[in-house]
């Protein structure tokens, strides 16, 4: 009988990552030259707001501060040993526990998110899908990095995965990726290949239509 993951998993997935906080964990620093370099193109010297989620120990974070002092930076985790970690370096960045599915934050408040190998753990993607661009202003920038493996690798993944421990829920193609964040209206710039098994994508929120 195959498990329904759903149950408990937040609770697991923050009882997974409370382990890992002391560990070295997962891949994500593969996709910081992407991110860097395309904020360096859509920063000017206004001041910003950028919301890292799943920001974990901030690593990306203080990586940004050193580059743009600009930037009001935010960092959210649902891990709350995450988040001890990155309040400890004493950054002037706010650091929060938080769910991706419920954010903190005022409508159109957000100027930029990232959200580096973090979204392949949301249960309930489109909730998440749908807070981000509730956030994020008008013409606003997501930068999301995400696992990529080949198609039939991949199926075979997400089949066991509801019988698996970790923090992962599921693996997109990027069709998926493009297809799901389309629906609010958050749209594809571009996507960058990172080897051997990652991809980073620039997406924008557009303004819809009435009439």
């Amino acid at each position: 009988m195959k498990l329904n993951k759903s149950i408990n998993y937040k609770e697991n997935t923050i009882k997974f990552f409370d382990k890992m906080a002391s560990k070295k964990h997962g891949d994500s620093f593969k996709h910081y030259n992407n991110v860097l370099n395309w904020l360096d193109l859509l920063l000017t010297n206004e001041q910003y707001t950028l919301l890292d989620l799943g920001t974990g120990k901030g690593d990306l974070l203080l990586k940004i501060m050193k580059k743009n002092r600009v930037l009001k930076l935010i960092g959210l985790d649902i891990s709350p040993e995450m988040i001890k970690i990155a309040l400890s370096k004493r950054l002037p960045i706010d650091f929060i526990i938080g769910d991706s599915e419920a954010l903190p934050f005022k409508n159109s408040s957000i100027d930029i998110i990232t959200c580096i190998n973090s979204f392949h753990h949301y249960s309930n993607p489109e909730k998440s899908i749908s807070e981000i661009a509730r956030v994020l202003k008008s013409n606003g920038t997501l930068i999301l990095g995400e696992i990529w493996i080949l198609p039939i690798l991949r199926n075979i993944i997400n089949f066991f995965l509801p019988y698996m421990k970790t923090g992962d829920y599921k693996i997109y193609s990027c069709k998926e990726i493009q297809n799901l964040f389309a629906e609010q209206n958050i749209v594809l710039v571009e996507k960058k290949y990172v080897f051997p098994s990652n991809y980073t994508y620039l997406l924008k929120k557009v303004a819809v239509k009435k009439g």
